[in-house]
C-alpha cells in the first residue's frame, strides 16, 4: 500500500494561511469601519486575541485526540453521541454556508466591475457545476489551491507596499459622515462578531490532524504562528484603507481596490479585483470538494449519519453527501446576502467553539476553556437578530433529525464490517 505523503510544518502554515484569509478583510473592511470607525483596529485585535484564546482550545483537545475531525471528535468523545452528532452537522454547514458565503463574495466582488450582473442565478449555477465536478472527481485541486495561494500573498505584499505611502494620519480621526452607532458599544460589538468571520477557516486545520507530521506537537504550534500571521495582516490592512480613503471607506464595495486604484489609475480597481476573485474562486473550489468529505466521514468513519450518505458513485464520489451540500449551498445562498451569510458563518463556529471550550473545562483545561466559553458567549451577543433565528432554527432540526434518523446497533455493525473489509 503506498504510505500517504504527510504535511510538513510549513505545509501546515500556508494551509491555515489559505483556509483563513479570504474575502471578509476585502469586503467588510468598510463594514466594520462603519461600525466602529478607527476602533475597528481594535476591534480586530480583541476579535484576533480571543479566537487565539480559542485556537488553544482546539490545540489542547488535539493532543488527546490527534485524528482527523476536529470540534465534532472532541464533542463526541468528551459528552457522547448526541453532542457529535449535532456538533458534526454543524461542522458540515460550515462548509456549505462557507461555499455560499464566498460564492456570495465572488459575485459581490465582481458587480464592481460588471454592475448589471445577474449575481442569483450566476450563483446557482457555479454552485451547480461544482456540485457536478465534485460528483467526477478531480485532481485539479491541489495545483488549484497552490495558484490562489500564491495569488492570495501577492495581493497582500501588492497591495501593503504600493498603498502604504498613501496614508495620511488626518484619516483616523472619526469622520463626521459615521452613524452614532459607530460610537457606541453596540456598534463595536458588531465589529467585533463581523471580524470572527475573518477567522473562520482556522477551525478546518484540527480537521485534517491525521494528515500532519506529529499532530499533537505541530498542530498547535503552527496555529499559534498562522494566528499571529493573519492578525497582524488584517491590523495592516485594515490600518492602510482607514488611512488611505479615512471616511470614504464605507461607501466603497472593495475598498484594497479603491485604494490601489489612487496608485495605478482607474484600471486598478478591475485588475485588484480579478486578482481578489481568482483568490475566493481557489475557497469556492476547495471547499466544494472538500465539505462532502465531512458528511461521509460521519457516516463512515464517526459513525453518526446512515451509512447511505457515504455511499459511493463508479468515480469514488459519496453521491449524496455531494447532492446534500449543493442543494445545502444554493438554498443558503439564496437565503441572504453576503453580510448576513458572512454572520450565519460565524454562527455555525460559534456552536464549534462553545463545545470545544466546554470539552476543555471537562478534560480539566479549567483557564483556556472557561475563556472559550467566555468569548463564545460575547460572540453570541454580536449576530443580529435573522442570523440568531436561522442559526437556532438550524439547531433545532437537527436535534429533530437525530431522533427520527437515529443511528442503531445494525448500522455501527455494518460500518464496522466495512472498515475491516468483510
Amino acid at each position: 500500500m503506498k504510505k500517504t505523503k504527510l504535511l510538513s510544518p510549513f505545509a501546515i502554515f500556508l494551509l491555515g494561511i489559505n483556509s483563513i484569509i479570504g474575502s471578509g478583510i476585502f469586503l467588510l473592511s468598510g463594514k466594520i469601519y462603519q461600525d466602529a470607525g478607527t476602533k475597528s483596529l481594535l476591534a480586530i485585535l480583541l476579535a484576533g486575541a480571543s479566537i487565539f484564546v480559542i485556537a488553544f482550545s482546539y490545540a489542547n483537545m488535539s493532543k488527546i485526540y490527534p485524528e482527523n475531525g476536529g470540534a465534532f471528535i472532541y464533542a463526541k468523545e468528551t459528552f457522547g453521541r448526541f453532542t457529535g452528532f449535532v456538533v458534526g452537522m454543524m461542522t458540515w454547514l460550515l462548509g456549505t454556508v462557507t461555499l455560499a458565503t464566498e460564492v456570495s463574495a465572488l459575485l459581490t466582488a465582481l458587480k464592481m466591475i460588471v454592475p448589471n450582473l445577474n449575481t442569483r442565478l450566476i450563483g446557482l449555477v457555479i454552485i451547480a457545476l461544482l456540485g457536478i465536478i465534485s460528483y467526477f472527481g478531480t485532481s485539479i485541486i491541489a495545483d488549484l489551491d497552490n495558484i490562489t495561494s500564491f495569488v492570495k500573498i501577492l495581493i497582500v505584499l501588492v497591495f501593503v507596499i504600493s498603498c502604504v505611502w498613501l496614508v495620511k494620519s488626518v484619516h483616523f480621526a472619526t469622520p463626521t459622515n459615521l452613524t452614532d452607532s459607530s460610537k457606541s458599544f453596540g456598534g463595536f460589538l458588531s465589529a467585533y462578531g463581523t471580524i470572527f468571520f475573518f477567522f473562520t477557516g482556522f477551525s478546518f486545520l484540527p480537521v485534517n490532524a491525521e494528515k500532519m507530521t506529529n499532530p499533537s506537537k505541530n498542530l498547535p504550534k503552527m496555529m499559534a504562528l498562522v494566528m499571529l500571521t493573519c492578525i497582524s495582516v488584517y491590523l495592516i490592512i485594515q490600518a492602510i484603507t482607514i488611512g488611505t480613503l479615512g471616511g470614504k471607506l464605507p461607501n466603497t464595495v472593495v475598498p484594497a481596490a479603491t485604494a490601489f486604484s489612487k496608485i495605478v489609475g482607474p484600471i486598478g480597481i478591475p485588475l485588484f479585483i480579478i486578482a481578489i476573485c481568482i483568490s475566493i474562486f481557489g475557497v469556492i473550489v476547495a471547499t466544494s470538494f472538500n465539505t462532502p468529505t465531512i458528511l461521509a466521514s460521519l457516516a463512515t468513519t464517526h459513525e453518526d449519519i446512515p451509512l447511505v450518505v457515504a455511499k459511493t458513485s463508479k468515480f469514488g464520489t459519496a453521491t449524496l453527501a455531494i447532492l446534500l451540500t449543493t442543494v445545502g449551498a444554493m438554498a443558503l445562498f439564496l437565503s441572504g446576502n453576503y453580510v448576513f451569510l458572512s454572520g450565519l458563518t460565524v454562527f455555525m463556529s460559534f456552536v464549534q467553539y462553545l463545545s470545544t471550550g466546554l470539552a476543555n473545562i471537562k478534560k480539566k483545561f479549567i483557564v483556556i476553556g472557561i475563556g472559550t466559553v467566555l468569548f463564545s458567549l460575547v460572540l453570541l451577543a454580536s449576530f443580529t437578530v435573522p442570523v440568531l433565528i436561522f442559526g437556532f432554527s438550524i439547531l433545532i432540526v437537527l436535534v429533530v433529525i437525530y431522533f427520527i434518523v437515529k443511528v442503531d446497533d445494525e448500522h455501527l455493525e455494518e460500518v464496522r464490517k466495512l472498515k475491516n473489509g468483510q
